[in-house]
């Protein structure tokens, strides 16, 4: 393991956490009468939903790998910021797909019958805004390690 890449960061806390939403917010948010168990969804909306889950699953599972085990292992910290801004890319990629999600014909944020709040559209943006809050940090911490072995 690199002596300059430390496990435990600021940087890389604010970006587990983001990383603990992607894993499991899906599976709160979905794993209910509102979604998975909503009687009213044909099989194929289900489909999709438990897709958006499993993605969910998968990317944040991919960023926890490269955070504590591929960057620890690379030695260079001009390669460390550009896995940490790919895992900026997976992370964005979660939350901003969704919240295109609205542009379709026919969508709405929530169904008729659970209200017309608008959760995505609030709460997506702070995650997005979270990871690249964390990529900041830890690329800027990444970049002072760099400064400091020239």
């Amino acid at each position: 393991m690199s002596t300059t890449t430390p496990t435990f960061t600021i940087g890389k806390l604010i970006i587990s956490v983001v990383n603990l939403i992607t894993l499991i917010g899906p599976f709160l948010a979905d794993w209910n009468e509102t979604h998975i168990y909503n009687p009213n969804w044909p099989p194929h909306a289900r489909y999709h939903n438990g897709q958006t889950m499993s993605i969910g699953l998968f990317i944040g599972l991919i960023t926890f790998y490269i955070i504590y085990f591929l960057i620890p292992s690379t030695p260079s910290p001009k390669e460390q910021k550009l896995h940490v801004t790919w895992v900026l890319v997976l992370q964005n990629l979660v939350y901003l797909s969704s919240l295109t999600g609205i542009l379709y014909p026919g969508a709405g944020w929530m169904d008729p019958q659970f209200g017309d709040g608008k959760p995505q559209l609030y709460a997506f943006p702070v995650v997005v805004g979270l990871a690249w809050f964390g990529w900041y940090v830890e690329t800027s911490r990444l970049g002072r390690v760099a400064a400091k072995r020239v």
